[in-house]
């Protein structure tokens, strides 16, 4: 059986010699991605809700975006690049459920999938989905982001098993460039798994392995390129395996000052929290 240490460490994020950009609302919804983008991308973007600013930029950008959620009846755009097909993500297909693989949705739209981006947010359907997705498939898109789920119940060994294969499968072909962990049960809220702090949620950002030079990280989480999911703080990854093995006085001050900032969600020109010229001379200050 896999150890906690040993799942966890999948999620290390490595540097990338190429440069990060959020797509989307500077709150849930948003996404970075590297900024290596070209109109003819197309976007498969599975899991919409009420929230899909994040399609309408890519639109906006020129891709073709394919939208897939089941559980509402359609979106509120006239924009021809965004195409809603009211269907849900699984690892096979149920037509009766209106539930299918992903496999099964790219023959039956006939969607371009090379050098594509992957958005998923499914609740906890992205393990089935992902385990299931054919490895020549999967080696097409350039980009992916995920949220993954129930990392708090790493400690069920089914639960571990399934995040595992996940996650191994992805990291045979991409590299985690960048993390960020959902704030939605409080910034200050970890679960511990085997003594080992977790999040419940994670987002991560993969790019294919071969189209980026990597290095071990020295970023910590929160960057400035990441808001709260909800209104409040921020969670800082200070801990394994997100904790770079050297930080820099700027680089802790930064991460401080937006986890300690309040940013209301919603206004999205209002800035999470910059690093004040005073904070990074007096890291006493983040703390008032």
């Amino acid at each position: 059986m896999v150890g906690i240490v040993e799942a966890l460490s999948l999620l290390t994020p490595s540097d990338i010699d190429k440069k990060k950009v959020r797509i989307g609302p500077k709150s849930d919804g948003g996404y970075i991605l590297v900024d290596e983008l070209s109109p003819d991308q197309v976007v498969m973007s599975f899991g919409i809700g009420d929230e899909y600013r994040f399609d309408e930029e890519m639109a906006r950008r020129g891709h073709t975006v394919y939208m897939f959620d089941h559980t509402i009846r359609s979106i509120d755009s006239s924009s021809e690049r965004m195409k809603f097909f009211r269907q849900g993500i699984s690892g096979r297909s149920y037509p009766d459920r209106s539930l299918f693989s992903i496999e099964d949705i790219i023959a039956q739209h006939d969607i371009p999938v090379a050098e594509s981006i992957l958005k998923m947010d499914v609740e906890g359907a992205e393990y089935e989905a992902m385990l299931f997705v054919p490895d020549s498939i999967l080696q097409e898109f350039a980009q992916i982001v995920i949220e993954f789920h129930g990392l708090s119940r790493l400690s069920d060994p089914s639960c571990r098993t399934s995040f595992v294969e996940v996650l191994r499968k992805l990291c045979r072909f991409f590299t985690i460039f960048h993390v960020h962990a959902n704030n939605y049960d409080g910034g200050n809220t970890f679960h511990f798994v085997e003594g080992l702090p977790v999040c419940s949620i994670i987002e991560l950002s993969f790019v294919k392995t071969s189209r980026v030079a990597t290095s071990p990280s020295k970023t910590i989480y929160p960057t400035h390129l990441d808001y709260p999911n909800v209104a409040g703080r921020e969670k800082l990854l200070w801990h394994f395996p997100f904790l770079p093995a050297s930080v820099s006085h700027d680089e802790l001050a930064c991460a401080l000052a937006r986890v300690n900032t309040y940013c209301p969600v919603g206004e999205a020109d209002v800035p999470n929290a910059g690093c004040s010229s005073a904070a990074r001379e007096d890291p006493a200050l983040l703390s008032k």
